[in-house]
């Protein structure tokens, strides 16, 4: 179970910090970031995994999802999860100074961690990034694409469907089902959020070169969300001396809960303890 805490955003907003605590002292911080239309409580499986392996689990609802107070699926730009993220980080530092901090993304969660870490490369020791949405294949026609476009810069607040498809996230008919019927989605977006999310993973995808840590980055070759091909092309161009690449070639785009998915945690509470 976890409790729940609250963080300050930039601009002073509260929102919510879900916690999940190990039985004992925690080896390190994990600070996981849900991805689109998503929120912390979504997280609680993964965040169960991390516990059961000794690590304290912080998860947020970000910016504009889950509990957010304000405006629903809108933010003016991605660079406000970056502020929001320097709060965070200050934050679990202040409260754990002497322990290593790892930051986990999964999709644009992925995308966030990326975005953040190369404008503050040694605020972490370490991220894992699986299925990072620096590429997208979202069913989203290119007459929509410059509809939005136009639409983002007279700032329309009108909402558009995000594009993301359940039945391509996973192959377990329960994930789907969870992420169909969850209250707490929300799966609409304004113009300008949808833009300037296109605009950050083209972003995200050349920042590789800016990232020195560690890096664990997990995909699955059957992602319909995302370009395989493409997140391999950039983990390539990853600076980092210390990078390791996983492909798992039967799985879906949320692996976690699939038939196979405990190789992907396998491998990733290996990295893990390896760089305590």
């Amino acid at each position: 179970m976890s409790e729940e805490s609250t963080y300050q955003g930039f601009d002073g907003t509260t929102m919510l910090m879900r916690i999940w605590r190990p039985e004992s002292e925690p080896k390190a911080i994990v600070l996981g970031i849900h991805g689109l239309g998503s929120h912390s409580d979504l997280l609680s499986f993964i965040a169960e995994q991390f516990i059961s392996n000794g690590y304290i689990f912080y998860a947020p609802d970000m910016r504009a999802f889950g509990t957010f107070p304000g405006r629903k699926g809108h933010v003016e730009s991605y660079d406000e999860y970056i502020k929001d993220m320097e709060s965070m980080v200050a934050y679990l530092k202040l409260m754990h100074h002497d322990t290593k901090l790892f930051l986990f993304g999964h999709s644009l969660g992925g995308l966030h961690i990326i975005r953040y870490i190369a404008n503050h490369p040694g605020e972490a020791d370490g991220i894992m990034i699986p299925c990072p949405a620096v590429s997208e294949r979202l069913k989203m026609s290119g007459a929509v694409r410059a509809l939005l476009s136009f639409l983002s810069k007279l700032n329309a607040k009108i909402y558009f469907n995000n594009g993301l498809d359940y039945e391509l996230i996973s192959r377990n008919p329960e994930i789907v089902k969870i992420n169909r019927e969850d209250p707490l989605r929300f799966d609409k977006v304004t113009p300008r959020y949808g833009i300037e999310g296109l605009k950050a993973s083209q972003d995200g995808f050349t920042l590789a070169g800016k990232i020195t840590l560690p890096v664990l980055l997990q995909q699955t070759e059957q992602d319909m969300i995302l370009d395989p091909e493409r997140n391999k092309e950039f983990f390539d161009n990853i600076s980092s001396e210390d990078k390791t690449w996983k492909l798992y070639p039967d799985l879906y785009h949320e692996p976690f809960q699939e038939e196979g998915g405990e190789e992907v945690f396998a491998d990733l509470f290996s990295w893990l303890d390896e760089h305590q």
